[in-house]
């Protein structure tokens, strides 16, 4: 259980890049154990850079990352997982040539579920899912196909979920629902940070929200003073 008075995760003061070209200069903000932190900003702005340092896939350069107060800057990817930190990547996060309920069973080797229980949870939370059970997942609708990364996320009870670009390619309409699931999630407990380029679905649902910008952290607040502050910018007017 985390503490009460420790953040879930904190990134402190971290630099991170590419083939020695800096995206990150040193990016600061915290996230409390069950919460919903957007992270909002346009493409470049270093947001889906900040997941993978997160989520063990990059290494920083400098500065800290701390799980539930212990720093665990540097430590893997897969040792990330195993710690309950999940990954949902830009472009879904399923196997494409596989079934539904191949997706689902698919972490019956690493979790120790047994497979019923992984399709309870799965279809309990998605119940279109349990209608396509042999249905290839790579024909299912963008919507769809969102939801099997969700139902794979949380077969492994994870501690964080990281969401890159949920709404890409999808209908507004499609976003929407989705949004309201990751905010149901949210409520039963599960830690969650998502990465949008369009500010309004994500400002509907975020407890905070971290705008992002030519990678540093430009604006961090609740939905509503960061709404304010964003209208203003881009009426190119001061907020007050």
């Amino acid at each position: 259980m985390p503490k009460a008075d420790v953040p879930l995760l904190e990134l402190r003061s971290i630099r991170a890049g590419y083939d020695g070209v800096e995206a990150l200069y040193g990016i600061d903000f915290s996230v409390q154990a069950g919460s919903l932190v957007g992270i909002l900003g346009p493409n470049g702005a270093g947001k889906s850079t900040t997941l993978k340092v997160i989520s063990g896939l990059l290494r920083p350069t400098s500065g800290s990352v701390l799980l539930e107060g212990q720093d665990v800057t540097g430590v893997s990817a897969v040792q990330l997982a195993r710690a309950g930190v999940c990954l949902i990547p830009e472009g879904r996060g399923i196997f494409p040539n596989l079934t539904v309920r191949e997706n689902v069973l698919m972490d019956s080797y690493t979790n120790g579920r047994t497979p019923a229980e992984l399709e309870e949870v799965a279809y309990a939370r998605f119940p279109v899912l349990a209608g396509r059970r042999q249905q290839v997942a790579g024909t299912l609708s963008g919507g769809e196909q969102q939801m099997l990364s969700l139902s794979r996320a949380l077969s492994t009870d994870p501690a964080l979920i990281l969401l890159d670009e949920l709404s890409m390619g999808l209908a507004p309409l499609v976003v929407e629902q989705l949004f309201k699931i990751v905010r149901e999630l949210t409520e039963t407990g599960v830690t969650t940070v998502v990465v949008e380029q369009f500010a309004d679905v994500v400002l509907d649902i975020a407890d905070e929200v971290v705008v992002m910008s030519h990678g540093r952290v430009r604006l961090r607040g609740a939905p509503k003073r960061v709404r304010k502050e964003l209208h203003a910018a881009y009426l190119g007017k001061a907020a007050h």
